[in-house]
This record gives C-alpha cells, sequence and structure tokens, in this order.
C-alpha cells in the first residue's frame, strides 16, 4: 500500500503523466475503433456469404483440387474436371441432420451451362437445389416475382442481377412463365434442355460472384450433366426440347458463330470448343449409366447447413470431420470462406493488406507511447538514487517503477476505451455509406457498421499491460544497475 501511495504522488506531482496518459488513450482508442472496424467487416463479409449461396458449413467431397460451391477452382483447367458427388449420401445426410446444432439444411448441384433467351445468351453457374429449402437457409434472399419451383418441376430462378443483363442486351423483357434454353457440355458431347422462369430474386447484398448463378430444379441439371437415363437406350427427348433442336435449320446451326457455345469457368472466362456434328449426334444417342433409382436421386455435389445461432461454423466443421474420418468417409466439412471460392479468398486478402496496414501504423504509435515511457522512467534517475541512499532495497525500487507505470497505461487503458466506444457511436451514427462496388465487397455492405465486443475492451487493456511490463523492464533495469553515488551525483 505504501509503494502504491508513494507511486501515485509521483505520478500527478509530474505533468509529463497526463501527456503519457492522453497519448496512450488515444492509440488504444485508435485500436478499439478499428477491432471494431475488422468485427463489423468480417462480419458483413460472412453473413453476405452466408446468408446468400454457402450457408455456415459445406459437406463436400475429398478432392486433391480445390473445389468450392462453383465447382473446380483450379486455374486454366478447373473447368474441364467433373465434380465428384458425394458417396454413402444417406448416411451422410442423415447424421448431419441428428446434429442438435444444425437447423436447417440442403443439397446441391453445381453445373455449368450457356442460358439463351430473347435471342440472347449468357453463361451461367447453375445451383442445383430444392429451391423452397433453399431459401428458408438462404435469409439473405428475397423473392421479387413469382414463386420457388418444386421438386420434378421443369424449372428455374434467376436473380435480378442475369435478369438486367439480359434485357439490356436483349431490349426486351423477361417474364414470369418464359422459356429458356440450356446448352452444356461435359467435354464429349452437347446436352440441350429447356425450362420454364418460374420467379426472380435478389440478393439483399450485392457481390459479383451472384451475378453467375441460376437456381434450378436437380432433375434438369442431372439430365444435363448425363445422370438422368435409369435405363438402357436412347435419349428420351421431349417434345419442348426436341422443338428448340427443330429451330436450326442443321446441325451447323447449331454451332454458328451467333449461337457462340462460351461455356465460363471459375473466373469467367470463355471457351469455344464445339463444332462437331458427331458430338450432337452422340448425345442424343447417348448410352445411360448404370444408376439405379436410389443412386440417381441421392447424386448431390454439396450439402449446405446453416447452424442455430451462437453455434460455431468451426467447430461445427472439426465435429463433422471426426465422425467422417473415424467412419472412413469421403466428405469433409469446410467453412463458408472456402465453399465461396476464390472471390471470397480475393477479397479475404484485400481485407487483410487492409488491417495489416492499419495495424502497421498504430504499431508505429505504441513504439512513440513505449519511448516516452522509458525516458519518463530514465529521467528519475535522481530520485532512484536517493531512495536507494536513504535505504530502499532494489525490490522497493522495482515495485515502485512497476506501481507508476501502471497507474500510467491502466488509466489511460480505461480512457482509451471509454474514446473508443464514443467513436464508435459516432461512426454508426454517422451512417456512412458506400457506393462502389470493391468497398461494398472489402466491407461486407453497404453501410459501415463497427462493432465493439467485449474481447475489443479486453484487447484494449491487455495492450495496456503489455505497455505497462514493456515500459518499465528496461527503466528499471537502468536504474538498478546505477550506483546510488553515481545518481547522487546528479541531485
Amino acid at each position: 500500500m505504501f509503494i502504491l501511495n508513494f507511486a501515485f504522488k509521483n505520478v500527478i506531482s509530474r505533468k509529463s503523466s497526463f501527456v503519457i496518459i492522453l497519448f496512450i488513450a488515444f492509440s488504444i482508442a485508435i485500436l478499439v475503433m478499428a477491432n471494431a472496424i475488422f468485427d463489423g467487416t468480417g462480419n458483413g463479409i460472412e453473413q453476405t456469404f452466408s446468408s446468400s449461396f454457402t450457408g455456415d458449413v459445406v459437406v463436400k467431397p475429398k478432392t486433391d483440387f480445390p473445389m468450392s460451391l462453383f465447382g473446380d477452382e483450379t486455374p486454366v483447367t478447373g473447368e474441364l474436371s467433373e465434380l465428384p458427388r458425394i458417396q454413402a449420401y444417406t448416411s451422410v445426410i442423415d447424421y448431419i441432420k441428428s446434429q442438435k446444432e444444425i437447423e436447417l439444411t440442403c443439397s446441391q448441384l453445381t453445373g455449368q451451362a450457356v442460358l439463351r433467351t430473347s435471342g440472347t445468351k449468357r453463361s451461367v453457374v447453375l445451383f442445383g437445389v430444392d429451391s423452397q429449402d433453399y431459401l428458408k437457409l438462404m435469409t439473405g434472399i428475397e423473392l421479387l416475382e413469382g414463386e420457388t419451383f418444386s421438386l420434378e418441376e421443369n424449372s428455374i430462378m434467376m436473380s435480378q442481377g442475369v435478369r438486367n443483363e439480359i434485357e439490356e442486351k436483349s431490349k426486351k423483357q423477361l417474364n414470369v412463365g418464359d422459356s429458356v434454353q440450356l446448352v452444356s457440355s461435359n467435354g464429349t458431347s452437347i446436352s440441350l434442355r429447356s425450362a420454364t422462369i418460374s420467379g426472380f430474386y435478389k440478393y439483399k447484398i450485392h457481390n459479383d460472384l451472384q451475378d453467375n448463378i441460376v437456381l434450378i430444379e436437380p432433375q434438369i441439371l442431372r439430365s444435363l450433366l448425363g445422370i438422368e437415363s435409369l435405363s438402357s437406350g436412347p435419349l428420351d427427348i421431349k417434345e419442348n426440347e426436341a422443338t428448340m433442336i427443330d429451330n436450326f435449320e442443321n446441325i451447323e446451326d447449331l454451332f454458328s458463330e451467333d449461337l457462340e457455345l462460351d461455356f465460363i469457368d471459375s473466373s469467367g472466362s470463355v471457351d469455344e470448343n464445339f463444332s462437331s456434328e458427331e458430338i450432337v449426334q452422340e448425345n442424343l444417342n447417348i448410352e445411360s449409366e448404370n444408376f439405379d433409382s436410389d443412386e440417381l436421386y441421392t447424386s448431390w455435389n454439396y450439402i449446405i447447413c446453416k447452424l442455430k445461432a451462437g453455434e460455431s461454423p468451426n467447430r461445427v466443421a472439426r465435429k463433422l470431420n471426426n465422425f467422417f474420418n473415424q467412419n472412413e468417409l469421403p466428405v469433409e466439412a469446410v467453412s463458408w470462406r472456402a465453399a465461396a471460392g476464390m472471390g471470397a479468398q480475393y477479397i479475404y486478402w484485400m481485407q487483410l493488406i487492409f488491417n495489416v496496414g492499419l495495424i502497421l501504423l498504430i504499431g508505429t504509435g505504441f513504439i512513440v507511447v513505449n519511448n516516452t515511457l522509458i525516458i519518463s522512467a530514465m529521467d528519475r534517475t535522481k530520485e532512484t538514487g536517493a531512495l536507494r541512499a536513504m535505504g530502499a532495497n532494489r525490490k522497493f525500487v522495482a515495485l515502485e517503477y512497476l506501481a507508476e507505470t501502471l497507474l500510467l497505461t491502466i488509466t489511460a487503458g480505461i480512457l482509451g476505451c471509454a474514446l473508443g466506444v464514443v467513436g464508435n457511436a459516432l461512426v454508426v451514427n454517422a451512417n456512412i455509406t458506400f457506393t462502389n462496388k470493391f468497398l461494398i465487397q472489402l466491407f461486407g455492405g453497404n453501410v459501415l457498421l463497427p462493432i465493439v465486443s467485449f474481447s475489443n475492451i479486453l484487447t484494449g487493456m491487455f495492450l495496456a499491460l503489455c505497455l505497462a511490463i514493456i515500459g518499465w523492464l528496461y527503466p528499471v533495469h537502468i536504474a538498478l544497475e546505477t550506483s546510488p553515488v553515481a545518481a547522487m551525483e546528479h541531485i
């Protein structure tokens, strides 16, 4: 108690103490606000993806290549790879649904195709899902027109972004009930199917990755991928699909420049490789694979999971992976970031660069603060010499230095955290909005919403404590190494 009282009197008696407190408080306030922005940005980006198309956890087959919800993420050759499907699907989905942490699930197939309608064409990524379950899980999707499609319906749902682009190119309006044509390739054959637009939807928070997605009834996608037949023999062409093919005067029209069969890869680039009549003829007489009915309707690439509020995606993913490994199931659970693919990784790295730059800036400030603490302590060499001459031992001097430094830094830490909370409230009330598409993706939304959490406050106080220890070690070492006689010479 005597040491604390002595240290307190020394602190308040020096004018430099108030300058040091304000300097440290300002630096910690910046750190608290920066962490609030980081947390708000991270939460915003996660919500953008998890509520739009990734969910919280995604279960997928184990692969030797990077596999996102958009397909193979391998550069250049990714679009040529056939996506593996989940094996032992029934066992996997039964276990997933039995977990109390998981609220909703939705299985998904992924494919790529050219969507042709209103005289225009566009490369798209097809998500084969039960649209009713999908929209329950994806709370970031808002239905604008029409309705969801049921399983076994020959339907698709189109995002407002894809709709706007097609309407701008064709100068025609797309409506619910319009027919579209889908053209896909598996590398050796061409598949053509038609579907009806059942509805239009939009994403509440826009991201460029979403502009390539079209929701489709899974059986149509299975047909495009060549896994729809259950018996040997020629492919059964539906009447509307036959009409679509008959619209071409000859087989070369199918591959004319007007059609331009361009298939996207994971980066959105275009590839044109299809001009052979033999390829189409092979497709029209395709031999079915040996699928039984159970395998057909359990052919999925992914299982998307939405967790209950408060559950940790990383913890749930570890739990699922433990079960899969113990039962030697060739599947794995991954986070929303891995499921989103390279687009999300790009945003992550850009955000990381931004964060590192800000941390370096704050770190420079803390170096200055620490040097100020050291100089302040070393200026008291005379006082230390007087104390030693009066009989103070080394322990007393060390504790007195530590007490003074703790009083300075902890007071500054409390003040800094308070200033950070006030500053954060001012930023929120300022309602800072973004119109730049890059900034919207970087900050996870069009409004800056920093979040001051309890961990932010703890970080600020922990940093204040670290400053106290660092600012104490070197000065007290110098003070204790200086003899009382040498110190007294300066008085």
